[in-house]
């Protein structure tokens, strides 16, 4: 993958951009007309699922600098439940309406008793000929298409762009080798009607698939966040991956990740912020599965500008007890430049864990 970073014009004002994006914005009324138009007696017909993801395990982490800070904790790693639904509303259209919780903790780490389930996902939408629209607290199109886990924990260490959003309107087209989304982010009133507007697309060609994203910031800065990923089948066994994502010195909208690699709470991170610096994330990836065992790794580096970087090495063995129900152990460090050292020193992270799906 080309290092070459893309030339960012940032003589673009905001009002072009919104301008731009007309014709996505004016989609809900479309299709509120559309919704208006279906015929009344059309029986109704409902589907409700519930379902959840149990994801719950130890870690040990280790840091070079204070061992005290350190040692052994349960986890949640991204555990869920949730109610999903649909219904035929006439003329080809299909209702759409989900809410997710988390259970875990507010410090992004421990299942407390007593704890309060915290909101995931929560969106209603419309799906039909003309593809799919939702509004709500949805996943983003960036995570969906280039920054999506690789590992068992739901939260890589090196990766930039977040994993959740609120006041979203997404809309999607998929067909048979490829789909393209647009999104739109208008939250809180701060005066700025559009907070942020996204693209992402993917094609797929025998065994390889290119997927690419764009996000515009319009309220914290008028930065921008890019990243292309590319996957590649080499065997039935075998899988490989890559991505790269680059965010300007003036993109506000989220942080990079430091994953679980943390000391105690969120805030003693294993990858520092850099903020108010062009940043980017790379990494390649490599899996191979038999059976019901899998094997799978991955290099990644964290890069600013002038803070320096952090690489990251992570390796993790899977079982698969069934379909539904897996056991996993992983192993990852991180190695910074001085100028980007977390206060406790590099830190490491050992992990074994079990996820349920039901």
């Amino acid at each position: 993958m080309s290092s070459e970073k893309p030339i960012i014009d940032k003589t673009i004002d905001k009002t072009q951009h919104r301008n731009s994006f007309m014709k996505f914005s004016a989609i809900p009324s479309a299709l509120a007309i559309a919704v208006l138009s279906a015929s009344a007696a059309q029986a109704e017909t409902t589907t409700t699922d519930f379902y959840g993801s149990l994801r719950i395990g130890i870690d040990d982490v280790s840091a070079k600098d204070d061992g005290d800070a350190a040692g052994m904790n349960g986890r949640d790693y991204l555990s869920r439940v949730g109610v999903k639904a649909s219904t035929d509303l006439g003329n080809g259209l299909t209702g759409i309406g989900r809410v997710e919780y988390g259970i875990r903790d507010a410090n992004a780490i421990d299942i407390n008793q007593n704890g309060q389930p915290t909101l995931r996902l929560a969106y209603v939408g419309l799906k039909g000929g003309f593809g799919e629209i939702y509004y709500g607290s949805q996943t983003p199109i960036w995570h969906s298409y280039v920054r999506s886990a690789y590992f068992s924990d739901g939260n890589d260490t090196i990766r930039l762009g977040t994993v959740r959003e609120d006041d979203t309107t997404q809309y999607f087209y998929k067909a048979e080798n490829f789909s393209v989304a647009a999104a739109m982010q208008t939250e809180t009133q701060d005066g700025d009607d559009v907070d942020s507007w996204s693209l992402a697309g993917d094609y797929t060609a025998g065994p390889a698939k290119i997927q690419l994203a764009y996000v515009k910031d319009e309220r914290v800065g008028d930065g921008e966040l890019m990243g292309a990923r590319v996957w590649f089948d080499a065997t039935s066994a075998v899988k490989l991956s890559a991505f790269y994502h680059l965010q300007s010195d003036d993109y506000g909208l989220s942080n990079g990740s430091t994953g679980n690699v943390r000391l105690q709470d969120k805030s003693q991170a294993g990858v520092n912020n850099c903020a108010g610096e062009e940043r980017s994330a790379a990494g390649v990836y490599a899996s191979y599965k038999t059976g019901a065992n899998q094997v799978h790794t991955r290099y990644a580096v964290d890069s600013c500008d002038d803070a320096g970087d952090v690489d990251s090495i992570k390796v993790e063995y899977i079982r698969y007890l069934a379909k539904n129900y897996r056991v996993w152990a992983s192993y990852e460090t991180l190695n910074a430049d001085d100028t980007r050292e977390p206060a406790a020193g590099d830190l490491s992270e050992a992990q074994v864990g079990v996820r349920f799906d039901f």
